[in-house]
């Protein structure tokens, strides 16, 4: 599975992604996990399988779901984005697309 995070420019989403990845690992999945800035999502959003969006950026969801409709598009909360609970997130991921 291949996660794009997407966050307003690019700095705490870096670790996050980083956590991701571990929380993967812990769970034997196979994934890749970038982030990208929400003005170079749309460079990448084809490559991936899931967008994560950042808390900062609740208000461009739509804008970034518009760019590929068929794309799922998770919204972090705040909660577990301040608390960097990766674990947590990628569960959602995993119940959200059924893998």
């Amino acid at each position: 599975m291949r996660i794009l995070l997407c966050c307003l420019a690019g700095v705490t989403s870096t670790l996050f992604a980083s956590k991701l990845k571990d929380a993967a690992s812990r769970k034997r999945s196979d994934v890749i996990v970038w982030s990208a800035s929400e003005h170079a999502v749309e460079h990448s959003i084809g490559l991936a399988d899931v967008v994560l969006v950042t808390p900062q950026l609740k208000g461009s969801v739509d804008k970034i779901q518009a760019l590929d409709p068929e794309k799922k598009v998770i919204l972090i909360s705040d909660d577990d984005f301040s608390s960097f609970n990766a674990i947590k997130i990628f569960d959602q991921v995993l119940a959200e697309t059924g893998k």
